[in-house]
């Protein structure tokens, strides 16, 4: 891709984006959004096949970094840990969430587009889908530790969907009430310490092996 082309095409993204946090993916215009970046309509077409491939180029990489974090979570990831309450897997994951959180922030306006504008667009229901493969991961990695007597007690396929759904959802709160960073952090902070430790009591675990 040329330099000409590189800067034609931020352009229209730019353009693209303030258009679709202003009105909605349905409510954008595409011939403002052209106007916008100095083009005419058929100009942008040769960049952008139609407004849905615009909003995915603004989304794109912000699910993709997402579902490789919520990937994390399943069994594949836990086997060769040799404790899978300890401190340092804790801290682990830790270091997992602040780094997602990190990428929020650095990236707010595609994740308010995702949660908030994405209403007709090929990815608008990010939060259902995202929600749904988190919740499949924690499941088979809450089955493999109670196959491997690593926990006692079974989780119903409920129970884990509403701890999935809550940690989800709580990422979703961030962006829909505008959070700031550090208030995030310690949000999120409370939420993990309150999910990980209710979790493994439910599972037969005992908490003070985390501490």
């Amino acid at each position: 891709m040329s330099d000409a082309s590189a800067e034609t095409k931020k352009k229209i993204l730019d353009s693209a984006m303030a258009e679709f946090l202003e009105k909605g993916f349905m409510n954008a215009s595409l011939r403002t959004i052209a106007s916008n970046a100095g083009l005419t309509t058929g100009a942008m077409y040769r960049h952008f096949k139609d407004k849905d491939a615009l909003f995915c180029a603004l989304v794109d990489e912000a699910i993709a970094f997402t579902t490789k974090t919520v990937m994390m979570a399943d069994s594949s990831h836990h086997m060769d840990l040799d404790n899978l309450v300890s401190q340092e897997h804790f801290e682990e994951e830790n270091r997992q969430t602040n780094g997602l959180l990190n990428y929020i922030f650095d990236n707010f306006d595609a994740f308010t587009l995702l949660l908030t504008k994405a209403a007709g667009s090929t990815h608008e229901h990010f939060q259902e889908e995202i929600c749904e493969l988190y919740t499949k991961n924690c499941e088979q990695t809450f089955n493999w530790m109670y196959k491997n007597q690593i926990s006692t007690k079974k989780i119903d396929k409920m129970t884990v969907h509403f701890i999935a759904s809550t940690v989800i959802n709580a990422f979703v709160e961030i962006i829909t009430h505008k959070m700031t960073k550090k208030a995030a952090f310690q949000y999120i902070e409370n939420i993990e310490e309150f999910t990980r430790y209710g979790m493994m009591h439910m599972m037969g675990i005992p908490c003070e092996h985390g501490e």
